[in-house]
């Protein structure tokens, strides 16, 4: 092109002189505008190739980062993945990868091309005038060490800055994964005070990042211009020494420079990318190369050849990681001869059992008999009968972490994939102590049946679950201090027996004299045959409640299996293009970010600035050609001086603009990027919990929604909305100047390029548009897999289901790569075109120039001018659509983070309309013919005219099968949800007409599943705790005043750091225990006037459980006023309640004291039979559970 462009100028200035003639000027031009028709042809054709080849590239070169990333982390031990939240996990699939992409598709072709594309253009200028490319080349240096220079402290930055997003991504999952307990306290704001804290941090190193992209570009633009004096200084200089043949090659020379220069600066819009793809990839490597000592899928290790099932532990202590000097074990020695909370994943009931078979030949066995294999299973493990009611029956998708099943219901689905492949060694932990005693029992009898052709280990705090074990060992501290059968230890009248005592249940009438004890047989005729038993405890969808954290809707989520995904994305389609860009940008710059309106004005002056340099540069260019056509002398090297001063006063413009556009762009991109942040998660957790219940929204995707959204309008508002400033003013000030200077070749060039160039860039842009929000919901559902796996690791180690799950997000991954490649090859023929458009122009205009300069209706220097500005103008038009990708995507975030934020949750923005009518008469709360069904399944409700009145201060106790109802009363007294008809009242007022979070301020709540957060001990208490109370001079002795009465004080003050000691990710430094006791002291700081309980106890043993009980119990004497509700399956849990109500479908059933219920031998009578405990105290029969 610079060959042509020179070959031109010296036509040009031959005609000026009279040497050359009209008609073979304009055949020269034409012929010359035909040589660069062709190579817009080749250019076209070449730019597709390497733009859909590196695209493919890139598209590979992630999803391998993706697999690899979550290879290592499956790779790692338990003890790592403990300190690694999901949520980091979530973003890194998401944001880091994301990176990764936009730095490795095609702006690595680019890249290249421009490499390419300066190297040739140098060698081009060598071999024209080696003298003066020489001299001109003395720039680059400059370049080149300000590019290393700068990039290199960018990328460390932009390092800095990852880690800490990913960290506050963590914090993020963590309270959206525990949504409940965070509504259920009001503790939004003390959670995005922490969050916000994180940005902060990183707000501070953009800020420092500002100055080092100022100086990136302004150096760079700098140069180029600097290099643009130095060829006029010097290539005068030689022509006046006769040491250059003509003006033509400084034009060629200068030419050549321009284009080598201008590729090295086209590379410098990627830097950003670059430097971010960088530093993401430097924390995937981290991760991918980290070596684990307990590494599942090396094939190294010994590998028996029998395994009879024995398992011993000789002189073993432990501590975990995390607290290296508490000791867990200490020189524990034991043989056997020949968990807790499950976890399931989202997928079918038959998937998540057919996952114990992973890893065994029956792996391989055809579908039918694989699933003959899951019934069996499903009917040892009792849950067989509940699948059969649901509607797809094994192929109802469980939702979200088994979101969709009751606590129980999971258990039984986890119990069931333990024993599918019929396992030498089958370990319990907890595994019954989410059933209800009548699945319990029946499950326990199953779990017996099995036992006896394998090695069973059973942790248990219930002693009925150990009752039959053939050896017993009792810790304590880490030490065993009795070992034996059952009636052994009962008889040496130590630690066990006391246990024992510690869960008898009365069975007596109200003057306590005692029933006989059933055995076994005698309670199976108790309770009839099979089918009536199945009967009064059947669990059909219609009573299906959350265990601690919801139901999901079942028809719905199966549905979502064919059609959900298109409903989501339809969804997030009219969700992304609620707004258009202009207003969302309106909206964030001139309305919400008023406060940095002076960065904005002073970068959008910069931007300005540097745009409207650009037809200065054209009339510079053109006004500057005619002094070539002068002769030798004084005038040619005064008029050449002067054009290089005013090329060195432009580059010092430049310098100028660019340092304020590199700049005030960045720092305020990061102010923005903050408050989008924190806005966009303050947002989430205010929504109402039935917005996580639906598809789309669970913690997983949110997570990944709130790292990827914030970045990428961060991602335009930096210096890429900086840069299109810059290229719209430089397109309207470029097109404005060629129609005044000269309107004939200036309509013509614009009117026949332009609008193909901008038809191009608006087809790429649509198409970009309609493919972003699918592809990112399917690399949001690849995300909340990963996520899913990564939380669950101890499930996924036991059943060896790593390879499974690595096989599992390769093939969502597959499917991602291959849209996502379709859609590159449709874009990058509007990317080609874009690239190219500028040498079409330019053929253009030597063809209409050429024929107005033979016509003698333009001179050269109106030619130049014109030829300049429009060149200019429609390289800058190619180079707009290059930023499609990245407005596409800021387009959808912004309307994603305004949308969610503008939406009015109906309950938890409810200010109420009445003040409580509470007089000493009213009940605490009541229920009054309540029925109520999910919002996603109105037709099948979950409590069915419910009718029961509690009064103040008393403890209530809420027992049933499992989905019977029971959590969702406590949800709907936490106003989870609003009942569908009836009234719930509270101290005489309807729920709904209060004020929320006045009244969620008064109620307590201990879940079944504990949720603690990052942070110490006490900040996990005082999350408790108002606001306005957090800072108060007795907040600490609050707080050991709560861990007291939940019998945690002792524990902690045991501990180095005290109070101060950190409970890690979801609170894993704690036992199961632990954390439940530090949510119990979490509820009591309070001082709820309504205490609720949906199976606190569950997790803790026999002793702690008696002492915690007698702490609760002593809390409600000491306040008379307090009202407890407590749901369990432990029955001791509830035995000394004032009243037990029994729930069957969502109705009451039975109602009384323990006492009462065990007199109408009924369902309470059957349940308290079901954890009994057959043994000799004293002489005398007691039934003990």
């Amino acid at each position: 092109m610079t060959i042509v462009f020179g070959s031109s100028v010296n036509s040009l200035n031959e005609h000026e002189t009279g040497k050359v003639p009209d008609s073979e000027l304009y055949r020269g031009m034409s012929q010359n505008a035909l040589y660069l028709l062709y190579l817009f042809i080749g250019r076209f054709i070449l730019v597709y190739i390497h733009a859909t080849c590196f695209g493919l590239v890139g598209i590979r070169v992630t999803k391998a980062f993706r697999i690899d990333f979550i290879r290592a982390m499956i790779r790692q031990d338990v003890s790592f993945i403990d300190n690694c939240s999901p949520g980091t996990v979530s973003s890194t699939i998401s944001n880091s990868a994301d990176m990764v992409e936009n730095g490795s598709t095609e702006k690595v072709g680019s890249l290249i091309q421009n490499i390419s594309m300066f190297v040739a253009a140098f060698v081009v200028a060598f071999t024209r005038q080696w003298k003066l490319t020489l001299v001109t080349a003395t720039t680059l240096p400059v370049l080149f060490i300000g590019f290393r220079v700068t990039f290199g402290l960018d990328a460390k930055i932009e390092a800095e800055i990852l880690s800490i997003y990913n960290r506050a991504g963590g914090l993020a999952e963590e309270a959206l994964s525990t949504i409940r307990v965070v509504t259920a306290f009001d503790a939004s704001s003390k959670l995005s005070r922490k969050y916000d804290d994180a940005l902060a941090a990183a707000q501070k190193l953009g800020f420092r990042k500002g100055p080092i992209i100022g100086v990136q570009w302004s150096i760079e633009f700098f140069t180029i211009y600097c290099a643009y004096a130095l060829a006029w200084f010097y290539g005068v200089k030689l022509l006046n020494d006769g040491q250059i043949a003509g003006g033509g090659q400084i034009i060629s020379v200068l030419l050549a420079v321009l284009l080598g220069t201008s590729a090295a600066s086209n590379v410098a819009p990627g830097f950003g990318d670059f430097g971010k793809a960088s530093a993401a990839a430097q924390g995937m490597f981290e991760m991918i190369d980290r070596k684990s000592d307990i590494d599942p899928l090396a094939d190294t290790g010994d590998y028996p050849l029998k395994f009879d099932g024995s398992v011993g532990l000789h002189n073993v202590s432990f501590a975990y990681p995390s607290r290296p000097s508490v000791p867990v074990l200490k020189n524990v020695s034991l043989d056997f001869e020949a968990g807790k909370e499950p976890v399931l994943f989202s997928d079918t009931i038959y998937h998540n059992v057919v996952h114990g078979l992973y890893g065994t030949p029956m792996n391989d066995l055809p579908e039918s008999e694989k699933r003959e294999l899951v019934r069996q299973a499903c009917i040892q493990a009792f849950a067989d009968d509940f699948i059969q009611e649901l509607p797809q029956k094994y192929d109802t998708k469980v939702g979200d972490r088994g979101a969709l099943l009751s606590g129980g219901q999971k258990q039984r689905i986890a119990i069931a994939r333990s024993v599918i492949s019929n396992p030498e060694i089958l370990l319990l932990d907890e595994a019954t102590s989410a059933l209800d005693p009548t699945a319990e029992r029946k499950v326990q009898a199953s779990l017996d049946n099995v036992s006896k052709s394998r090695t069973m280990i059973v942790i248990a705090h219930k002693l009925s679950t150990v009752r039959k074990a053939d050896k017993i060992v009792v810790l304590s501290r880490g030490e065993v201090i009795e070992q034996g059968s059952h009636q052994q230890l009962v008889d040496l009248r130590g630690a066990y027996s006391e246990l024992v005592n510690a869960q008898t249940l009365q069975t007596g009438n109200a003057t306590g004299t005692h029933l006989d004890v059933a055995t076994d047989d005698q309670y199976a005729s108790l309770s009839g045959n099979e089918g009536s038993d199945v009967a009064k405890i059947r669990e059909t969808v219609s009573s299906q409640s959350p265990a601690s954290h919801g139901l999901q809707d079942i028809d719905h989520i199966q549905n979502t299996a064919t059609g959900g995904d298109d409903e989501t994305l339809d969804e997030d389609k009219d969700i992304a293009r609620k707004l258009s860009l202009l207003q969302c940008l309106a909206i964030i710059i001139f309305k919400e970010q008023r406060h940095i309106w002076p960065l904005f004005f002073f970068g959008l002056v910069s931007s300005a600035a540097g745009g409207g340099l650009f037809p200065a540069q054209a009339v510079l260019f053109g006004s500057s050609i005619p002094t070539l056509q002068l002769s030798p002398g004084d005038r040619l090297v005064e008029r050449g001086n002067f054009w290089a001063l005013m090329y060195f006063v432009f580059s010092l413009g430049v310098l100028v603009c660019y340092l304020g556009v590199g700049f005030f762009w960045t720092v305020a991109s990061f102010h923005a990027t903050r408050f989008y942040r924190r806005e966009y998660f303050d947002a989430m957790l205010n929504q109402d919990v039935v917005f996580f219940d639906t598809r789309g929204h669970g913690a997983a995707e949110m997570t990944s929604r709130l790292s990827m959204h914030p970045q990428r309008l961060q991602n335009l508002l930096s210096i890429n909305l900086a840069l299109i400033i810059v290229i719209l003013v430089d397109i309207v000030s470029c097109f404005i100047l060629a129609v005044s200077i000269g309107w004939k070749l200036g309509l013509v060039v614009i009117a026949g390029g332009m609008p193909t160039l901008f038809g191009a860039g608006y087809y790429r842009l649509r198409l970009e548009m309609a493919n972003e929000d699918r592809l990112a919901q399917m690399y949001l559902e690849c995300a909340r897999f990963a996520s899913e796996a990564i939380g669950a690791i101890r499930t996924v180690s036991s059943l060896t289901l790593e390879e499974k799950v690595l096989e599992g997000f390769r093939g969502r991954l597959a499917e991602c790569s291959k849209r996502e490649l379709q859609s590159k090859m449709k874009t990058m023929i509007a990317h080609a075109f874009a690239e190219s458009i500028n040498l079409a122009v330019t053929a253009l205009a030597f063809w209409y120039g050429g024929k107005l300069l033979s016509e003698g209706l333009y001179d050269t220097r109106t030619f130049f001018i014109v030829f300049m500005a429009v060149l200019t103008g429609s390289n800058s038009g190619g180079i707009l659509f290059g930023y499609s990708s990245n407005v596409a995507k800021a387009h959808s975030a912004a309307n994603h983070i305004l949308d969610l934020r503008a939406s009015q949750p109906p309950i938890n923005t409810s200010t109420g309309t009445k003040a409580s009518a509470a007089t000493e008469e009213s009940a605490a709360f009541e229920f009054r013919n309540v029925t109520f069904a999910y919002p996603s399944r109105p037709n099948h409700p979950a409590l069915n005219v419910l009718s029961l009145k509690i009064g103040k201060g008393q403890s209530v106790g809420i027992v049933g099968a499992s989905g019977c109802g029971k959590s969702t009363m406590i949800g709907l007294l936490e106003r989870f949800y609003d009942i569908s008809s009836g009234q719930l009242l509270i101290e005489g007022t309807e729920l709904r007409d209060l004020d929320v979070h006045h009244y969620r301020s008064r109620v307590g709540l201990v879940s079944q599943e504990t949720m603690l957060f990052q942070g110490s001990i006490s900040e996990n208490v005082l999350l408790g705790l108002p606001d306005n109370e957090t800072l108060d001079p007795d907040a600490q002795e609050r707080v050991e005043r709560a861990c007291r009465s939940a019998n945690m004080h002792e524990f902690i003050s045991s501990l180095p750091e005290g109070y101060a000691t950190e409970v890690g990710n979801r609170g894993v430094a704690l036992s199961g225990g632990q954390r439940q006791r530090l949510a119990i002291a979490r509820a009591l700081i309070r001082e709820p006037t309504l205490l609720l309980f949906d199976e606190a106890t569950s997790a803790l043993d026999t002793a702690n459980e008696a002492l915690v009980q007698a702490a609760i119990e002593a809390f409600t004497k000491e306040n008379p006023g307090r009202t407890t509700v407590s749901v369990a399956h432990r029955l001791s849990t509830v035995q000394r309640c004032d009243r037990i109500f029994v729930l069957d479908k969502g109705r009451v059933v039975e109602e009384g004291t323990h006492a009462e219920l065990i007199q109408k031998r009924g369902q309470y009578y059957e349940m308290v039979l079901g954890q009994s405990l057959d043994r000799e105290v004293g002489g005398g029969p007691e039934t003990l559970t």
